[in-house]
């Protein structure tokens, strides 16, 4: 399927076979296409909770008022910013094996530390803007695992968070970790569902002013 028809045949799923599985082979192939996605210097801002097992798949259901895509789904995602991805230590991940190669120089690689540390400062000095730094790569992110499943023959539907501190209590999700979307996958039951009215390109894009 080339990237056209790939875009033009992910639809959000609202009812999944609920005897559909994913295997954790099914999840590696698909992370592994989601984890090229961009991200802020590099960072990775992004982790996932898998929720595979039926019983805590209900206990999201409840939590998320009742919505049958949940109930039906093969699995809930949790898709999660991490606030301490620019943290030095974090930076040094990424990018010493980059100077260990070669691939950048000392002098570089000392700028980018120091410019991650100077905006992650500025960020923990601003709650409100790194919400938003971490909104803005999950959603990236998201949309790759989205586009990476439908590849796969899996169907999506991106979902609000809700309850979260009964969500964090429930999965043991660490303070450090902000919940910021959920996704259903599986195997949709209607594979024909018309899309929804999309606005013409006329109507949401300007070019040089508005």
């Amino acid at each position: 399927m080339n990237f056209e028809d790939l875009v033009k045949s992910r639809h959000s799923a609202v009812n999944f076979i609920k005897e559909e599985k994913l295997t954790e082979d099914d999840f590696k192939k698909i992370f592994d296409l989601t984890k090229l996605a961009p991200s802020v210097y590099n960072l990775q801002l992004t982790n996932y909770l898998v929720i595979t097992d039926e019983e805590k798949k209900e206990r999201i259901f409840e939590l998320s008022y009742q919505q049958y895509k949940i109930h039906t789904a093969s699995a809930v995602i949790i898709v999660l910013g991490n606030k301490n991805s620019f943290e030095v230590s974090e930076a040094e991940k990424i990018y010493g094996p980059m100077k260990m190669l070669k691939m950048m120089d000392e002098s570089a690689y000392e700028m980018t530390i120091n410019n991650i540390k100077e905006y992650g400062d500025s960020l923990k000095a601003n709650p409100p803007e790194l919400e938003l730094e971490l909104v803005r790569n999950a959603g990236i992110h998201a949309t790759m695992l989205m586009l990476s499943a439908k590849h796969y023959g899996f169907d999506t539907c991106p979902m609000h968070v809700h309850n979260v501190d009964q969500l964090r209590k429930e999965f043991n999700i660490p303070d450090y970790l902000q919940p910021i979307m959920m996704i259903t996958i599986g195997k949709s039951v209607d594979k024909e569902r018309p899309r929804g009215y999309r606005k013409t390109v006329g109507e949401f894009v300007q070019f040089n002013r508005y």
